[in-house]
Protein backbone atom coordinates (compact mmCIF):
# COMPACT_ATOMS: atom_id res chain seq x y z
CA UNK A 1 0.00 0.00 0.00
CA UNK A 2 1.40 3.38 -0.96
CA UNK A 3 2.23 6.04 1.61
CA UNK A 4 -0.26 8.62 0.21
CA UNK A 5 -3.03 6.04 0.41
CA UNK A 6 -2.03 5.25 3.99
CA UNK A 7 -2.19 8.93 4.84
CA UNK A 8 -5.56 9.39 3.13
CA UNK A 9 -6.97 6.37 4.96
CA UNK A 10 -5.62 7.60 8.31
CA UNK A 11 -6.99 11.10 7.72
CA UNK A 12 -10.37 9.72 6.65
CA UNK A 13 -10.59 7.56 9.79
CA UNK A 14 -9.58 10.52 11.95
CA UNK A 15 -12.24 12.77 10.42
CA UNK A 16 -14.92 10.11 10.83
CA UNK A 17 -14.00 9.59 14.49
CA UNK A 18 -14.08 13.32 15.17
CA UNK A 19 -17.41 13.71 13.36
CA UNK A 20 -18.98 10.86 15.34
CA UNK A 21 -17.62 12.26 18.60
CA UNK A 22 -19.09 15.67 17.80
CA UNK A 23 -22.45 14.19 16.85
CA UNK A 24 -22.48 12.13 20.01
CA UNK A 25 -21.60 15.16 22.12
CA UNK A 26 -24.20 17.53 20.67
CA UNK A 27 -27.13 15.10 20.43
CA UNK A 28 -29.34 13.91 23.24
CA UNK A 29 -30.28 10.31 23.92
CA UNK A 30 -33.51 9.40 22.09
CA UNK A 31 -36.53 8.55 24.21
CA UNK A 32 -37.59 4.91 24.15
CA UNK A 33 -40.61 3.93 22.03
CA UNK A 34 -42.62 0.74 22.02
CA UNK A 35 -42.69 -0.93 18.63
CA UNK A 36 -45.70 -3.16 18.05
CA UNK A 37 -45.94 -4.41 14.47
CA UNK A 38 -49.56 -5.43 15.06
CA UNK A 39 -50.54 -1.81 15.74
CA UNK A 40 -48.10 0.25 13.68
CA UNK A 41 -48.38 0.81 9.94
CA UNK A 42 -44.98 0.03 8.47
CA UNK A 43 -44.69 0.71 4.76
CA UNK A 44 -41.09 1.91 4.36
CA UNK A 45 -38.20 0.01 5.94
CA UNK A 46 -34.48 0.76 5.92
CA UNK A 47 -31.92 -1.92 6.80
CA UNK A 48 -28.37 -0.80 7.54
CA UNK A 49 -25.13 -2.79 7.60
CA UNK A 50 -22.33 -0.23 7.39
CA UNK A 51 -19.37 -2.50 6.64
CA UNK A 52 -16.91 -2.80 3.79
CA UNK A 53 -16.14 -6.50 4.26
CA UNK A 54 -17.79 -9.15 2.08
CA UNK A 55 -18.44 -11.60 4.90
CA UNK A 56 -20.10 -9.12 7.23
CA UNK A 57 -22.37 -7.98 4.41
CA UNK A 58 -23.41 -11.55 3.60
CA UNK A 59 -24.20 -12.28 7.24
CA UNK A 60 -26.82 -9.49 7.09
CA UNK A 61 -28.87 -11.21 4.36
CA UNK A 62 -31.24 -13.04 6.76
CA UNK A 63 -32.65 -9.61 7.71
CA UNK A 64 -33.70 -9.04 4.11
CA UNK A 65 -35.59 -12.34 3.86
CA UNK A 66 -37.23 -12.00 7.28
CA UNK A 67 -38.44 -8.44 6.70
CA UNK A 68 -39.68 -9.29 3.22
CA UNK A 69 -41.60 -12.27 4.59
CA UNK A 70 -43.19 -10.17 7.33
CA UNK A 71 -43.82 -7.12 5.12
CA UNK A 72 -44.38 -8.45 1.59
CA UNK A 73 -45.76 -5.14 0.25
CA UNK A 74 -43.42 -2.73 2.01
CA UNK A 75 -40.62 -0.75 0.44
CA UNK A 76 -37.41 -2.29 1.82
CA UNK A 77 -34.12 -0.49 1.20
CA UNK A 78 -30.60 -1.42 2.27
CA UNK A 79 -27.55 0.66 3.15
CA UNK A 80 -24.28 -1.18 2.68
CA UNK A 81 -20.98 -1.28 0.85
CA UNK A 82 -20.55 -1.32 -2.93
CA UNK A 83 -19.81 -5.05 -2.71
CA UNK A 84 -23.19 -5.75 -1.09
CA UNK A 85 -24.81 -3.66 -3.82
CA UNK A 86 -23.43 -6.13 -6.37
CA UNK A 87 -24.08 -9.32 -4.41
CA UNK A 88 -27.61 -8.33 -3.33
CA UNK A 89 -28.92 -7.53 -6.82
CA UNK A 90 -31.24 -10.55 -6.82
CA UNK A 91 -32.44 -10.20 -3.23
CA UNK A 92 -35.92 -8.77 -2.54
CA UNK A 93 -34.87 -5.20 -1.77
CA UNK A 94 -36.17 -2.13 -3.58
CA UNK A 95 -33.11 0.09 -3.46
CA UNK A 96 -29.48 -0.23 -2.34
CA UNK A 97 -27.62 2.82 -1.01
CA UNK A 98 -23.83 2.49 -1.04
CA UNK A 99 -21.54 3.93 1.59
CA UNK A 100 -17.95 4.88 0.83
CA UNK A 101 -14.66 5.23 2.67
CA UNK A 102 -12.73 7.10 0.01
CA UNK A 103 -11.31 10.38 1.24
CA UNK A 104 -12.28 13.15 0.74
CA UNK A 105 -15.58 12.01 -0.87
CA UNK A 106 -16.73 10.15 2.24
CA UNK A 107 -16.80 13.32 4.33
CA UNK A 108 -19.51 14.76 2.10
CA UNK A 109 -21.12 11.56 0.83
CA UNK A 110 -22.43 10.64 4.27
CA UNK A 111 -24.16 14.01 4.57
CA UNK A 112 -25.68 13.53 1.12
CA UNK A 113 -26.75 10.00 2.07
CA UNK A 114 -28.49 11.19 5.24
CA UNK A 115 -30.31 13.89 3.29
CA UNK A 116 -31.43 11.31 0.73
CA UNK A 117 -32.63 8.88 3.40
CA UNK A 118 -34.56 11.53 5.29
CA UNK A 119 -36.39 12.51 2.12
CA UNK A 120 -37.91 8.99 1.88
CA UNK A 121 -39.77 9.17 5.19
CA UNK A 122 -39.05 5.69 6.57
CA UNK A 123 -41.34 4.17 9.16
CA UNK A 124 -38.58 1.90 10.47
CA UNK A 125 -34.79 1.88 10.25
CA UNK A 126 -32.80 -1.03 11.69
CA UNK A 127 -29.09 -1.50 12.33
CA UNK A 128 -28.69 -5.19 11.44
CA UNK A 129 -24.98 -5.37 12.27
CA UNK A 130 -25.62 -6.82 15.75
CA UNK A 131 -22.14 -5.51 16.58
CA UNK A 132 -22.99 -2.05 17.93
CA UNK A 133 -21.57 -0.38 14.83
CA UNK A 134 -20.91 3.34 15.29
CA UNK A 135 -21.48 4.15 11.62
CA UNK A 136 -24.56 1.94 11.39
CA UNK A 137 -26.01 3.59 14.50
CA UNK A 138 -25.30 7.03 13.06
CA UNK A 139 -27.03 6.26 9.76
CA UNK A 140 -30.05 4.68 11.47
CA UNK A 141 -30.23 7.47 14.02
CA UNK A 142 -30.21 10.29 11.49
CA UNK A 143 -32.34 8.53 8.88
CA UNK A 144 -35.44 10.35 10.11
CA UNK A 145 -37.36 7.08 10.59
CA UNK A 146 -40.18 7.05 13.16
CA UNK A 147 -38.74 3.90 14.73
CA UNK A 148 -34.98 3.41 14.87
CA UNK A 149 -33.94 -0.01 16.16
CA UNK A 150 -30.69 -1.65 17.14
CA UNK A 151 -28.81 -3.37 19.93
CA UNK A 152 -28.27 -1.76 23.30
CA UNK A 153 -24.70 -0.58 23.74
CA UNK A 154 -22.22 2.24 23.39
CA UNK A 155 -23.79 3.66 20.23
CA UNK A 156 -27.49 3.21 20.99
CA UNK A 157 -28.21 6.86 21.86
CA UNK A 158 -29.78 7.47 18.44
CA UNK A 159 -32.11 4.46 18.62
CA UNK A 160 -35.57 4.69 20.14
CA UNK A 161 -36.05 0.91 20.06
CA UNK A 162 -33.17 -0.72 21.97
CA UNK A 163 -32.90 -4.50 21.97
CA UNK A 164 -30.84 -6.31 24.66
CA UNK A 165 -27.90 -8.21 23.23
CA UNK A 166 -28.85 -11.86 22.58
CA UNK A 167 -26.89 -14.53 24.51
CA UNK A 168 -25.79 -16.18 21.26
CA UNK A 169 -22.11 -15.79 20.37
CA UNK A 170 -21.96 -17.25 16.88
CA UNK A 171 -22.46 -14.69 14.10
CA UNK A 172 -24.83 -17.01 12.23
CA UNK A 173 -27.17 -17.05 15.25
CA UNK A 174 -27.01 -13.50 16.62
CA UNK A 175 -28.97 -11.78 13.84
CA UNK A 176 -31.87 -14.31 13.81
CA UNK A 177 -32.09 -13.94 17.60
CA UNK A 178 -32.15 -10.15 17.24
CA UNK A 179 -34.94 -10.37 14.65
CA UNK A 180 -36.97 -12.63 16.92
CA UNK A 181 -36.50 -10.12 19.75
CA UNK A 182 -38.11 -7.54 17.44
CA UNK A 183 -41.13 -9.89 17.43
CA UNK A 184 -40.74 -10.77 13.76
CA UNK A 185 -41.87 -14.14 12.49
CA UNK A 186 -38.72 -16.05 11.65
CA UNK A 187 -37.44 -19.57 11.78
CA UNK A 188 -33.76 -20.53 11.93
CA UNK A 189 -32.56 -18.20 9.18
CA UNK A 190 -29.24 -18.61 7.38
CA UNK A 191 -27.41 -16.27 5.00
CA UNK A 192 -28.49 -16.65 1.40
CA UNK A 193 -27.42 -15.21 -1.94
CA UNK A 194 -29.34 -15.57 -5.19
CA UNK A 195 -27.73 -15.73 -8.63
CA UNK A 196 -29.57 -15.32 -11.90
CA UNK A 197 -29.74 -18.21 -14.35
CA UNK A 198 -27.43 -16.34 -16.70
CA UNK A 199 -24.87 -15.78 -13.92
CA UNK A 200 -24.94 -19.46 -12.94
CA UNK A 201 -24.52 -20.59 -16.55
CA UNK A 202 -21.58 -18.24 -17.08
CA UNK A 203 -19.98 -19.54 -13.89
CA UNK A 204 -20.49 -23.12 -15.06
CA UNK A 205 -18.98 -22.32 -18.46
CA UNK A 206 -15.88 -20.79 -16.87
CA UNK A 207 -15.38 -23.70 -14.47
CA UNK A 208 -15.74 -26.21 -17.31
CA UNK A 209 -13.22 -24.23 -19.35
CA UNK A 210 -10.74 -24.59 -16.50
CA UNK A 211 -11.27 -28.27 -15.60
CA UNK A 212 -12.87 -29.70 -18.73
CA UNK A 213 -16.01 -31.81 -18.90
CA UNK A 214 -14.47 -35.17 -18.05
CA UNK A 215 -16.43 -35.61 -14.84
CA UNK A 216 -15.11 -35.97 -11.32
CA UNK A 217 -15.66 -33.72 -8.33
CA UNK A 218 -14.73 -30.04 -8.48
CA UNK A 219 -13.14 -28.44 -5.42
CA UNK A 220 -12.51 -24.73 -5.21
CA UNK A 221 -9.65 -23.63 -2.96
CA UNK A 222 -9.48 -19.98 -1.93
CA UNK A 223 -5.94 -19.19 -0.79
CA UNK A 224 -6.67 -15.83 0.86
CA UNK A 225 -7.52 -14.67 4.34
CA UNK A 226 -6.50 -11.62 6.35
CA UNK A 227 -2.85 -12.32 7.08
CA UNK A 228 -2.54 -9.34 9.40
CA UNK A 229 -5.21 -10.91 11.62
CA UNK A 230 -3.55 -14.32 11.55
CA UNK A 231 -6.38 -15.91 9.56
CA UNK A 232 -4.48 -17.17 6.52
CA UNK A 233 -3.32 -20.77 6.40
CA UNK A 234 0.36 -21.01 5.28
CA UNK A 235 0.55 -20.92 1.50
CA UNK A 236 2.81 -23.98 1.43
CA UNK A 237 -0.03 -25.89 3.13
CA UNK A 238 -2.42 -24.79 0.40
CA UNK A 239 0.04 -26.02 -2.23
CA UNK A 240 0.36 -29.42 -0.52
CA UNK A 241 -3.42 -29.75 -0.18
CA UNK A 242 -4.05 -28.87 -3.83
CA UNK A 243 -1.41 -31.37 -5.00
CA UNK A 244 -2.80 -34.10 -2.73
CA UNK A 245 -6.34 -33.61 -4.03
CA UNK A 246 -5.08 -33.72 -7.63
CA UNK A 247 -3.35 -37.04 -6.98
CA UNK A 248 -6.71 -38.45 -5.91
CA UNK A 249 -8.43 -37.48 -9.15
CA UNK A 250 -10.12 -34.35 -7.83
CA UNK A 251 -10.48 -31.34 -10.13
CA UNK A 252 -9.12 -28.42 -8.11
CA UNK A 253 -9.51 -24.76 -9.04
CA UNK A 254 -7.35 -22.33 -7.06
CA UNK A 255 -9.18 -19.05 -6.47
CA UNK A 256 -7.60 -15.63 -6.04
CA UNK A 257 -9.37 -12.37 -5.22
CA UNK A 258 -8.07 -8.78 -5.52
CA UNK A 259 -6.26 -9.02 -2.15
CA UNK A 260 -4.45 -12.20 -3.26
CA UNK A 261 -3.29 -11.02 -6.67
CA UNK A 262 0.33 -10.90 -5.52
CA UNK A 263 0.21 -14.63 -4.69
CA UNK A 264 -0.59 -15.79 -8.23
CA UNK A 265 3.03 -15.93 -9.39
CA UNK A 266 4.06 -18.00 -6.38
CA UNK A 267 1.31 -20.58 -6.85
CA UNK A 268 1.92 -20.85 -10.59
CA UNK A 269 5.54 -21.67 -9.83
CA UNK A 270 4.82 -24.02 -6.94
CA UNK A 271 2.05 -26.10 -8.56
CA UNK A 272 2.25 -28.40 -11.56
CA UNK A 273 1.96 -26.72 -14.94
CA UNK A 274 -1.62 -26.64 -16.12
CA UNK A 275 -3.14 -26.57 -12.62
CA UNK A 276 -6.35 -24.52 -13.03
CA UNK A 277 -6.58 -21.20 -11.26
CA UNK A 278 -8.95 -18.24 -11.38
CA UNK A 279 -8.39 -14.58 -10.55
CA UNK A 280 -11.75 -12.84 -10.40
CA UNK A 281 -12.22 -9.34 -8.95
CA UNK A 282 -15.97 -9.24 -9.68
CA UNK A 283 -17.84 -10.56 -6.60
CA UNK A 284 -20.79 -11.80 -8.67
CA UNK A 285 -18.60 -13.62 -11.21
CA UNK A 286 -16.56 -15.06 -8.32
CA UNK A 287 -19.79 -16.23 -6.66
CA UNK A 288 -21.07 -17.80 -9.88
CA UNK A 289 -17.93 -19.90 -10.20
CA UNK A 290 -18.03 -20.94 -6.54
CA UNK A 291 -21.66 -22.02 -6.93
CA UNK A 292 -20.51 -24.57 -9.52
CA UNK A 293 -18.06 -26.31 -7.18
CA UNK A 294 -18.94 -29.44 -5.25
CA UNK A 295 -16.80 -28.33 -2.32
CA UNK A 296 -15.07 -25.10 -1.35
CA UNK A 297 -12.02 -24.93 0.92
CA UNK A 298 -11.10 -21.63 2.55
CA UNK A 299 -9.79 -19.96 5.66
CA UNK A 300 -11.99 -17.73 7.80
CA UNK A 301 -12.74 -15.11 5.15
CA UNK A 302 -15.43 -13.38 3.11
CA UNK A 303 -15.46 -16.19 0.51
CA UNK A 304 -16.15 -18.66 3.34
CA UNK A 305 -19.44 -16.88 4.09
CA UNK A 306 -20.06 -16.45 0.35
CA UNK A 307 -19.80 -20.19 -0.32
CA UNK A 308 -22.08 -20.98 2.61
CA UNK A 309 -24.67 -18.46 1.42
CA UNK A 310 -24.58 -20.11 -2.03
CA UNK A 311 -25.08 -23.53 -0.38
CA UNK A 312 -21.78 -24.81 -1.70
CA UNK A 313 -20.53 -27.24 0.91
CA UNK A 314 -17.59 -25.60 2.69
CA UNK A 315 -14.50 -26.70 4.59
CA UNK A 316 -13.48 -23.76 6.79
CA UNK A 317 -9.87 -23.81 8.05
CA UNK A 318 -9.49 -21.77 11.22
CA UNK A 319 -6.08 -20.69 12.47
CA UNK A 320 -7.49 -19.11 15.64
CA UNK A 321 -9.80 -20.48 18.32
CA UNK A 322 -12.61 -18.02 17.54
CA UNK A 323 -14.26 -20.53 15.20
CA UNK A 324 -17.19 -20.68 17.62
CA UNK A 325 -17.76 -16.98 16.89
CA UNK A 326 -17.39 -16.91 13.08
CA UNK A 327 -17.63 -20.52 11.98
CA UNK A 328 -20.59 -21.70 9.86
CA UNK A 329 -23.14 -24.15 11.27
CA UNK A 330 -22.71 -27.83 10.43
CA UNK A 331 -25.57 -27.68 7.94
CA UNK A 332 -23.45 -25.40 5.74
CA UNK A 333 -19.87 -26.34 6.36
CA UNK A 334 -17.25 -28.19 8.33
CA UNK A 335 -14.91 -26.25 10.61
CA UNK A 336 -11.34 -27.55 10.88
CA UNK A 337 -9.28 -26.29 13.81
CA UNK A 338 -6.24 -27.66 15.59
CA UNK A 339 -4.34 -25.82 18.34
CA UNK A 340 -1.08 -24.59 16.88
CA UNK A 341 -2.39 -24.69 13.31
CA UNK A 342 -4.25 -27.16 11.10
CA UNK A 343 -2.20 -29.87 9.43
CA UNK A 344 -2.50 -30.60 5.72
CA UNK A 345 -3.36 -34.21 6.56
CA UNK A 346 -6.34 -33.20 8.69
CA UNK A 347 -7.74 -30.78 6.14
CA UNK A 348 -7.28 -33.38 3.38
CA UNK A 349 -9.04 -36.01 5.49
CA UNK A 350 -12.02 -33.70 6.05
CA UNK A 351 -12.17 -32.75 2.36
CA UNK A 352 -12.26 -36.40 1.26
CA UNK A 353 -14.86 -37.21 3.87
CA UNK A 354 -17.06 -34.33 2.71
CA UNK A 355 -16.67 -35.39 -0.91
CA UNK A 356 -17.65 -38.95 -0.04
CA UNK A 357 -20.90 -37.62 1.44
CA UNK A 358 -21.60 -35.18 -1.37
CA UNK A 359 -20.92 -37.67 -4.18
CA UNK A 360 -22.04 -40.92 -2.51
CA UNK A 361 -22.11 -43.58 -3.66
CA UNK A 362 -18.73 -43.18 -5.38
CA UNK A 363 -16.55 -46.11 -4.34
CA UNK A 364 -13.19 -44.61 -5.26
CA UNK A 365 -13.56 -41.85 -2.66
CA UNK A 366 -14.54 -44.39 -0.02
CA UNK A 367 -11.20 -46.08 -0.62
CA UNK A 368 -8.94 -43.04 -0.58
CA UNK A 369 -10.14 -41.59 2.71
CA UNK A 370 -7.91 -44.01 4.56
CA UNK A 371 -4.86 -43.43 2.33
Amino acid sequence: MSRPKNFRYFLNQKIRRIAKWIMRSVTIRSSEKRLDFHKEEVEKILLVRATFRMGASILATPAVSVFRKNFPNARIDFVGSPISGKLFRNLPIDHHFSITRRYPQSSWDYLALIKQLRSVGYDLAVDVSCSQSAMGSFIVGFSGARFRAGLQGEWDRWFNVRIPRPPERNKYRILPAFLRALDLESRETLPSLVLSSAEKEEGKRRIETLVGQGGGPIVGVFVGGRKAWGKRWPIKNFCELIAALHRRGVNVVTFFGPEEKDLIAFFRGALDAGTPWAFEPSPTAFAAMVSNCHLFVTCDSGPMHLACALRTRTVAVFQNSHFDHWGPPQSLGRVVYQPGGCSVQEVLRVCLLELSHILAPVSEFGKVIGD
